[in-house]
């Protein structure tokens, strides 16, 4: 046998080290964070403006409609650009990275102009 597959077969196990984070994938894990808190307040808001309008008596399905739709068409807009050739072929890093530039100006945008409104 030789001694170089005697050794790869059963030399003690090596230990892998973890992946490294590049800072993309920290960039883009951070812009998510954004998004998704953004996208939780004005949740939120809608969510209480919805239990204030039923309980005073006010239709309210139009207006879920309208932020149900916007929401999904979103959605729909991210989930088109990830699945796009040219997407595909890009590296992991970018492309997690390219939805959370798409998705988080919108929702924090909205929830910076609302605070500001109220306040």
């Amino acid at each position: 046998m030789d001694p170089r597959t005697y050794d790869a077969l059963y030399r003690p196990a090596r230990i892998t080290p973890p992946p490294r984070r590049t800072p993309v994938v920290l960039l883009a894990a951070g812009l998510w964070v954004l998004t998704m808190t953004a996208l939780a307040c004005l949740g939120f808001v809608v969510g209480t403006t919805a239990l204030w309008s039923a309980a005073e008596g006010m239709p309210v399905g139009g207006f879920l409609l309208r932020c149900v739709a916007g929401l999904f068409g979103g959605a729909a807009v991210l989930v088109a650009v990830r699945l796009a050739p040219g997407v595909q072929r890009m590296s992991a890093d970018t492309r997690s990275l390219l939805p959370a530039v798409l998705a988080c100006p919108i929702p924090l945008v909205l929830t910076m102009a609302m605070w500001f409104s109220v306040a």
